[in-house]
């Protein structure tokens, strides 16, 4: 009888390695929480959304669109449950259920801190593509960098580890496309950054604090 295949959910990253990303992510989330409650704003926003907005080019108007439409909510979500499935179809149970709770947990997440937090979009000028829900954290910078982050401790061992990286390079992408289109400060986009980098990290921890249990 064939046993089922080994999972490849076995980051190498020691616990104390994790807990300083834990640490630096959550550190740098909750400080923006701080000073976004206390300011509205950080003194660099709106020159960094100034910036990218007197560069615009019909080029890059496109590219910005393009990126904001893959790295969307329902797209984000239909990827994860595509690699959710994957995973119980090659009965990795709990890469699986630990996949679950990283990138749907952090999904969750972001729609639970946009309304605690109320931050109004930026009015700068008007986007091309403008939104109306509230800006903090960028839901689009924290689902795909939850996902990234995921994806990197899910193909930590594997062969296919080489062009996992290539993820976090496009949740950067996103986030830059965010700011380009002016319907996020750059304190959103970082914030979504962290936010799921801490979320997915603490969700790794507490899996290997039960698998020694």
């Amino acid at each position: 009888m064939l046993s089922p295949p080994r999972s490849v959910f076995n980051p190498a990253p020691p616990p104390g390695a994790l807990w300083l990303i834990l640490l630096i992510s959550a550190g740098i989330f909750g400080w923006l929480v701080l000073a976004v409650a206390h300011a509205g704003s950080l003194p660099w926003d709106v020159p960094i959304l100034e910036f990218w907005h007197r560069h615009a080019t019909p080029g890059l108007n496109k590219v910005a669109v393009f990126l904001t439409i893959v790295g969307n909510t329902w797209p984000m979500v239909g990827l994860g449950v595509l690699v959710w499935l994957a995973l119980l179809l090659r009965r990795q149970w709990r890469a699986a259920w630990v996949w679950f709770a990283a990138v749907g947990g952090s999904m969750l997440l972001t729609q639970v801190i946009k309304p605690l937090v109320a931050r109004p979009r930026p009015t700068l000028w008007a986007s091309i593509r403008p939104e109306h829900t509230f800006s903090f954290p960028s839901g689009h910078a924290m689902d795909t960098a939850a996902i990234a982050t995921a994806l990197v401790f899910l193909c930590w061992n594997s062969r296919t580890r080489g062009w996992v990286w290539l993820m976090p390079l496009f949740s950067l992408a996103v986030g830059w496309a965010r700011m380009y289109l002016g319907v996020h400060n750059p304190s959103d986009v970082l914030a979504g950054w962290a936010a799921a980098v801490a979320w997915v990290v603490l969700v790794q921890l507490a899996a290997q604090r039960i698998r020694r249990i």
